[in-house]
């Protein structure tokens, strides 16, 4: 980023009407970060007095957090690289929207190898020995709302893919646009084909399973005798929430992304000047222009929800680290 860079954005805000500023503002995703968490902590302090979390998988859940931490940073920082450190205009940065999955899915692998069930463990009865699969803790409609976005990422990552054009054999990044009845060749543009598409379909596979064998370890692992078996239940149920909420969260920064690319290189117009010295504007042949347009629009504030969400994961774990158990409490309930 250079000095003519920064003056002609300037210029250019300057020129802007109140709403262009705005919606410019929208469009950086280090923008929408900032507002995420804003929002978080407004959600924090407008819900202050209620409780933290129970002691149940105190540590588990704080691994969570920090996990979302993790995740979160990568982000940004690979945000940073790319926009205002390096010049990478002219490379194929095919990971800028597989980054967050893949974080996510790789920290959910650590934290479920790393899930154990403390000494001693609860004796073996009708209760505790039910079939339990990755289901049985999980949020029935929050694992329901991943699929569905799961899927329409998948549909739009084809969409895409069918779409763009390659310039240079194996790279799918571009599309060429036609400016009907106009003896001009076609526009091209950067836009999110194949070789975003297809890493960040793997992102999204391995995300999945990541969630999956999480949620599996979580509800599989023995009881502890030390606690009773409704409460370490419900523990469990909030660990896979926060589990599902991180992936829902990934997603959404994801497919945000991914939309936002896709309208910032659509052109839906095109001015020719003619011999006389006037001015044309002719519409441009934008394939897919509904499914586009509506993305370019609600992609501010999917990646907006994505950071609120892992911005609350992280302020919920702070909570947690700082919350101190009461030493008025038995430290061995009785079990059930």
């Amino acid at each position: 980023m250079n000095v003519e860079y920064l003056w002609d954005v300037w210029s250019r805000m300057l020129r802007a009407s109140p709403w262009e500023i705005v919606w410019g503002l929208l469009s950086s995703p280090v923008v929408c970060a900032a507002l995420g968490i804003a929002l978080a902590l407004v959600v924090v302090r407008v819900r202050r007095g209620s409780s933290t979390g129970r002691s149940v998988l105190r540590e588990e859940r704080v691994a969570v957090g920090a996990i979302a931490l993790v995740v979160g940073v990568v982000w940004v920082v690979d945000l940073a690289l790319r926009g205002y450190v390096l010049d990478m205009s002219a490379t194929v940065s095919w990971w800028r929207f597989a980054v967050a999955p893949i974080a996510a899915a790789a920290g959910m692998a650590v934290w479920g190898a790393l899930l154990r069930t403390k000494a001693p463990r609860r004796t073996v009865d009708a209760t505790s020995i039910a079939r339990r699969t990755w289901t049985t803790f999980g949020s029935r409609p929050g694992i329901r709302i991943l699929l569905a976005l799961m899927a329409v990422t998948a549909c739009v990552v084809v969409v895409f893919g069918q779409t763009s054009a390659a310039l240079e054999p194996g790279v799918a990044a571009h599309v060429a646009l036609d400016v009907p009845n106009v003896d001009a060749p076609p526009i091209v543009t950067v836009f999110p084909g194949w070789a975003y598409g297809i890493p960040l379909l793997a992102g999204v596979i391995a995300l999945a399973a990541g969630v999956v064998f999480a949620l599996h370890r979580n509800a599989v692992r023995p009881f502890s005798d030390r606690l009773r078996l409704e409460t370490q239940r419900s523990g469990r149920s909030d660990a896979a929430r926060d589990l599902v909420t991180l992936a829902l969260a990934v997603m959404l920064i994801a497919l945000g992304g991914l939309l936002h690319m896709a309208r910032s290189g659509a052109v839906t117009t095109m001015t020719v000047m003619t011999d006389s010295g006037a001015e044309v504007r002719h519409d441009v042949s934008l394939p897919h222009a509904d499914l586009i347009l509506t993305g370019g629009f609600v992609a501010p504030f999917l990646q907006i929800g994505g950071c609120m969400l892992l911005a609350l994961l992280v302020v919920r774990a702070i909570g947690l680290v700082r919350a101190r158990p009461r030493r008025s409490a038995p430290p061995v309930e009785v079990p059930a």
